[in-house]
């Protein structure tokens, strides 16, 4: 059995923890569906744009260079002593289902409360290498289709149960069986049963093809340590999560505030050698409308918020600051706000039409009024990524062009653009439709809903075209989930229905190494194919910014086990475990 390595030795025991200085530092409406293999949500606009579940939740593993330009608000190491007591009030762009993670769709509001709860198996470091962090170690073999994973000693549950090699293989095994997390595991070679207890620490996870971004999957929400009294609760879809992590979840009202308390038995230390959590406590509340959010930290009725909101950026950036406020440095990898067709079903299961309404489509003009600031994509993958290219051969606007192959091919009845009942995603629907009437004489019914109701219309193919937001891992092995066709029917992950076989071998390379040149050209030769067949209509990068008030420190701040550091953020989701006030 080998020690895994990609640039970095990620997979190495645990070193005893060092202490690191702590960088302290300081929305939105893009939809964010994240399963872990990939992020399945509620998904505001990025404009409003709707996230696709993160079932990866794996961070970029290339030293893609900072584009967001927001100011560096980290303070200096050791600038502050952490001062420990009072309350964390913090705004999200959602509420979540459940924390029933399995089946749920947990995007970036769930996983930002889960992340305080739940600690996972690996971590992802600053580098964006993974890394152990409930686990001791994590080996695999040549092939990438056995991984043994040591827990580390001495982790209780917020229950007071241990967290040992059997809750470990419980989760794993839960993991395997949901609808969600299942699709990240299916080719446990034995299902389930796969997932085996070798001590009482050590457990043994077998594949039937090889899996080399298994450690960047349970760096997220497949790899989230949960509780066997959990598990066990018949009413889990509506219970209280049960973890590791620095906070409690205490209580969850609804649509109001979910409640966390701080967990006087939690396992790790802080930059200054300190035991954490510094807080007492973190009261989150949704409020889905990003004028509100904003709005509330102006007042100063907030401390944190987070915002991807195109029309918002300058203000976090260049104002905010000014009053004293913060802002997380959030990572360089960037997620892709797009329009996803249903490639299944008319008018999109016709590659012409799918071209048509990428010519008819200004992204310019969509980029001035709606997302400012933000960067046109040609594919799902950023600049600095693995697999960019400034040109994929996605079609530019033309509405001439347009026209001309829309005369050819016939123009549908209607087009059902679908859009969350979030103000600002309104207007955005209201712009491409005024666009493609204007340009080409296209009839659009914008098909309005509760947010609650986005990722189920896109896992049972209900829709033809709406605003998203997905993508952004950092290592094209991440995105199998979101494009290989078997997962295209039923509760499909694969949203788009993407049927092709030549994108199905290329995604079945990228698991099959960590080489950084290998995936990269793997990752160029999909990002051609997306630009060939414009299974997806791309518009912007999205760009995310965390504002926090004068007086809090340590959000985004981690300190690992083995002496580095984690990310600070990425794709909106953040770390709050040394987070503190001032008195």
């Amino acid at each position: 059995m080998q020690h895994l390595r990609s640039r970095r030795r990620w997979l190495a025991p645990v070193l005893a923890l060092a202490l690191v200085a702590a960088a302290c530092g300081g929305d939105d409406d893009s939809a964010d569906n994240t399963v872990d293999g990939g992020d399945t949500t509620e998904a505001p606009d990025t404009t409003d744009a709707p996230d696709a579940p993160d079932t990866t939740d794996a961070p970029d593993t290339t030293d893609a260079p900072d584009t967001t330009d927001a100011p560096d608000t980290t303070d200096a190491p050791d600038a502050m002593t952490p001062v420990r007591g009072g309350t964390l009030s913090y705004l999200l762009e959602a509420e979540s289902d459940t924390w029933d993670i399995p089946g749920a769709n947990c995007a970036v509001s769930c996983i930002t409360v889960m992340r305080q709860v739940m600690d996972p198996l690996m971590i992802v470091n600053s580098d964006g290498d993974p890394e152990p962090f409930l686990l001791e170690s994590l080996d695999a073999n040549d092939d990438f289709t056995e991984y043994t994973l040591k827990m580390r000693d001495g982790v209780v549950f917020h229950d007071g149960t241990p967290a040992d090699g059997a809750a470990v293989q419980r989760s794993l095994q839960e993991m395997a069986k949901g609808i969600l997390q299942g699709q990240v595991l299916v080719d446990l070679v034995n299902g389930p049963d796969s997932v085996e207890l070798v001590d009482p620490m050590t457990v043994k996870v077998t594949f039937s093809r090889p899996f080399a971004t298994f450690p960047y999957n349970i760096a997220e929400r497949t790899g989230w340590l949960i509780a066997p009294s959990f598990w066990d609760n018949p009413d889990r879809a509506g219970a209280l999560a049960v973890g590791t992590g620095p906070f409690k979840m205490t209580e969850w009202t609804r649509g109001e505030q979910t409640v966390l308390e701080a967990n006087p038995d939690y396992w790790r230390n802080g930059a200054d050698g300190q035991p954490l959590p510094y807080l007492d406590s973190i009261v989150f509340r949704p409020v889905p409308d990003v004028s509100a959010r904003r709005a509330t930290m102006e007042a100063g009725d907030a401390d944190a918020n987070h915002d991807s909101f195109g029309e918002n950026l300058a203000f976090w950036r260049d104002e905010w600051p000014a009053t004293g406020g913060g802002l997380v440095n959030v990572s360089p990898d960037r997620e892709t706000t797009y329009l996803m067709f249903n490639n299944s079903k008319p008018p999109f299961d016709n590659p012409d039409m799918r071209r048509a309404l990428a010519l008819c489509t200004d992204r310019d003009e969509y980029i001035a009024f709606r997302a400012p600031g933000n960067e046109i994509a040609n594919g799902p993958f950023a600049e600095g990524s693995l697999g960019y290219l400034e040109d994929t051969g996605f079609p530019q606007f033309d509405a001439a062009a347009g026209n001309a192959l829309l005369d050819q091919i016939g123009r549908p009845a209607e087009i059902v653009y679908g859009t969350t009942n979030v103000p600002s995603n309104l207007l955005t629907a209201e712009l491409f439709a005024d666009m493609w009437s204007t340009n080409c004489g296209l009839t659009v019914n914008i098909d309005q809903f509760d947010q609650s109701e986005l990722i189920t219309k896109a896992i049972t193919g209900d829709f033809q075209t709406f605003l998203w937001r997905n993508h952004g891992q950092g290592n094209p092995g991440l995105e199998f989930v979101w494009w290989h066709s078997r997962h295209a029917s039923g509760l499909a992950l694969n949203f788009g229905r993407i049927i092709d076989p030549d994108l199905d071998a290329l995604l079945e390379e990228t698991w099959k190494t960590l080489d950084q040149t290998k995936l990269d050209d793997l990752g160029k030769q999909i990002n051609t194919l997306f630009g060939e067949n414009v299974y997806n209509l791309w518009l912007n990068t999205t760009e995310w910014e965390i504002p926090y008030q004068a007086g809090v420190h340590g959000i985004g701040v981690m300190t690992l086990p083995s002496g580095n550091v984690g990310q600070t953020s990425i794709a909106g989701r953040v770390w709050l475990h040394e987070a503190w006030k001032e008195g």
